[in-house]
């Protein structure tokens, strides 16, 4: 049986794929991390899933890679960032 048509979009498959690539390898029950972006893995991210997803994932914290920012030191950290030759950090 096939599933819902809500299931088989694009949007959909993306996130699927995000969730395998990035969150399966570094999922630990119970752990809480800060998720740091970049312009371009933000507008991807925020086309295919919803904060409540991030969530579910263990996500609690999002920010910009490029902003200043306070460290968070309770939480690991995960880089979710495009390759680019920018050195700005």
């Amino acid at each position: 049986m096939a599933p819902p048509v809500t299931e088989r979009g694009l949007k959909s498959v993306v996130w699927r794929k995000i969730k395998t690539a990035v969150f399966d390898d570094c999922r630990k029950e119970g752990e809480w991390k800060v998720m740091l972006l970049d312009e371009f893995t933000t507008k991807l991210l925020s086309s295919c899933c919803k904060m409540t997803d991030l969530l579910e994932e263990g996500i609690t914290v999002i920010e910009n890679i490029y902003k200043n920012r306070e460290p968070v030191r309770q939480m690991k950290a995960l880089y979710f960032i495009s390759p680019t030759s920018k050195v700005s950090i």
